[in-house]
């Protein structure tokens, strides 16, 4: 023993470290990696469980057939606003009602509201498709709403079977172009006009001309009543355009 007495060894233990000292600038991005992760799956998660009713079809529509709610069905589907923007919404079906398709639609597929255009029902008018070739039918060019004039031509002789008819609906062309046969436009005619067409289209080779809304006089008007004997097949000479007004 010394003179000191005993001597005693104290240990002294080191400050403890908190646990953001303890992690690297590697471990920190992984955690933030991660945190971002799971909030990007989170958010597609919601994203799938989020859907929308539209409208789709409940059976295959014609162009110029005027539409009921019994044509239509709906579907759920997940889609981006963008997309919903352009489709009709199932809780807003019944503004399709008595419309009219614009362009053929096959059984089962989503609709938009540019499918249809409104019937010519509230002027008592009726839809009537003309078929005619693409090329005399301002070359396949005519679109919904445009105005137009029927001429028939039989036997090199014309006339003017109606005036200032409007379009409801057109064939869709096929990549870009319409086709040069079977091309049938579908029209708005009242009741003598669509007899009047309906006879000239058993007659001779029709033509829709686009209108110019332009007075007309002396101009000969196709009339259906006179028999297709002798040189009587296109009926006679009017001064008034409004007698083949549809």
């Amino acid at each position: 023993m010394s003179a000191l007495g005993d001597t005693h060894t104290i240990a002294i233990a080191a400050p403890k470290r908190g646990i953001m000292s303890r992690l690297s600038t590697g471990h920190v991005i992984m955690i933030l990696a991660g945190l971002l992760a799971a909030l990007l799956n989170f958010t597609l998660l919601q994203q799938r469980d989020e859907v929308f009713q539209v409208v789709v079809t409940n059976r295959p529509l014609l162009p110029g057939q005027t539409v009921v709610l019994d044509d239509f069905t709906h579907a759920e589907i997940r889609a981006s606003e963008k997309l919903l923007d352009t489709l009709v919404m199932a809780d807003v079906v019944a503004t399709l009602e008595g419309q009219v398709a614009v362009r053929p639609i096959a059984v089962g597929n989503v609709v938009s509201a540019t499918d249809f255009s409104p019937a010519a029902a509230p002027l008592e008018q009726r839809a009537m498709s003309v078929p005619v070739d693409a090329d005399k039918a301002v070359n396949g060019s005519l679109t919904t709403n445009d105005i137009v004039d029927i001429i028939l031509v039989d036997d090199g002789r014309a006339s003017y079977v109606a005036l200032a008819i409007e379009v409801l609906a057109v064939p869709v062309p096929q990549d870009g172009f319409a086709s040069t046969a079977n091309y049938a436009v579908t029209l708005s005619v009242d009741d003598e006009t669509a007899l009047r067409v309906a006879s000239a289209i058993g007659i001779g080779e029709l033509h829709l001309v686009r209108s110019t809304g332009s007075q007309m006089a002396d101009v000969e008007f196709f009339d259906p009543t006179v028999p297709e004997t002798g040189d009587a097949k296109a009926g006679g000479e009017t001064s008034s355009a409004g007698a083949g007004e549809g």
